[in-house]
């Protein structure tokens, strides 16, 4: 909910500028309709409504920096309803005649409203100066018909209120849900070799221009397919996602960590040295040699290979350095394996 209501403010605020001033406009122009209707009063009405049309101006743009978004948009609904409520009074009959056309703006306030009590804050000033209005100037049915009017109009509108919100709703969730698909791995997870390369690509950009320290660490499951082919496919899914778990408890908030492909991971280490990356390295790789994993047959124990590879003049780009690392993890696999070694 605090990510609709933060999108929804977002929304607002790129709304009311562009549409504000249109509604404002719109109030204005239809004091054609008073004079048709009251010709006598339609330039005391003609000013009404362009005074409380300046003052709905205010809250269009950010002119007061402590308005929300949301308190803006109340503002701007408050003084344009009650613009035309007063003008409306102002004219011979015009409250009977013209009650059609001030509910009309009640329908605006499912845009405005993201709840109950942003609802009844939109709602309440204008609905009581339409009362207080109408119980001076109307008889008792033309009071009733009114009130029953724009109560109905109410309820219609906190309706559609409930229904954008439920619509909202759901269409963040399906927005969430293909996001996490699109930048995590499905069995393990944890993020996928897509949103690697982004981080990669924006780690060395940035290490590159600040001059920082920045090591690529490549990882990879000693003997995988051993343990497909002896426990079967679902035991190797689940030391997939125990390895997985066993890397990520280890690394720092601040590392980026993922499947890269297969039974390969890739870590991204920023403003880190080779002797804290090597120490980094050195506790994934005993971490996932004590992991045991439960199988119907026995437990399951796995090792783990790494290839550090701290960027150098020489890299060009990410890529580079992400080759060097798989060089490296190459070396270590030569090597005997469980070990973490450095490209250079």
């Amino acid at each position: 909910m605090e990510a609709l209501q933060d999108r929804a403010e977002a929304n607002l605020a790129g709304i009311l500028p562009r549409v504000g001033p249109a509604l404002a406009v719109l109030i204005v122009v239809y004091s054609v309709w008073d004079l048709l209707l009251d010709p006598a009063n339609a330039l005391q009405t003609s000013l009404t409504r362009v005074l409380f049309a300046g003052l709905a101006a205010v809250g269009f743009w950010p002119v007061v920096s402590s308005w929300t978004a949301h308190f803006r948009a109340a503002w701007s609904h408050w003084m344009l309803s009650s613009g035309v409520i007063l003008a409306t009074a102002q004219l011979d009959g015009g409250l009977v005649e013209g009650v059609g056309g001030i509910v009309l703006g009640l329908f605006l306030v499912p845009f405005i409203a993201n709840g109950p009590g942003r609802f009844a804050i939109a709602v309440t000033p204008p609905a009581l100066l339409f009362i207080i209005c109408s119980i001076a100037q109307c008889t008792l049915p033309e009071l009733a018909r009114g009130l029953l009017l724009y109560g109905s109009a109410v309820a219609v509108a906190f309706m559609q209120m409930r229904i954008a919100i439920a619509i909202r709703c759901h269409a963040l969730m399906i927005e969430t849900k293909l996001i996490r698909d699109a930048t995590h791995d499905a069995l393990t997870g944890i993020h996928n070799r897509g949103w690697l390369a982004q981080q990669a690509a924006q780690a060395f950009s940035a290490a590159r221009r600040y001059r920082t320290e920045l090591v690529y660490a490549m990882l990879d499951i000693d003997f995988f397919k051993r343990v497909n082919d002896t426990h079967g496919h679902q035991v190797g899914d689940e030391v997939l996602k125990a390895v997985a778990r066993t890397i990520q408890r280890t690394l720092r908030e601040s590392d980026h960590f993922g499947r890269f492909g297969g039974e390969e991971f890739l870590c991204i280490l920023p403003h880190t040295s080779k002797e804290t990356a090597m120490q980094c390295a050195e506790r994934i790789r005993q971490a996932v040699a004590a992991l045991e994993v439960q199988a119907a047959d026995g437990v399951v124990t796995v090792t783990i290979s790494i290839g550090l590879a701290p960027m150098m003049d020489s890299d060009g780009s990410w890529e580079d350095q992400l080759k060097r690392s798989d060089e490296a993890l190459y070396l270590a696999k030569k090597s005997g394996r469980n070990c973490a070694l450095f490209s250079d």
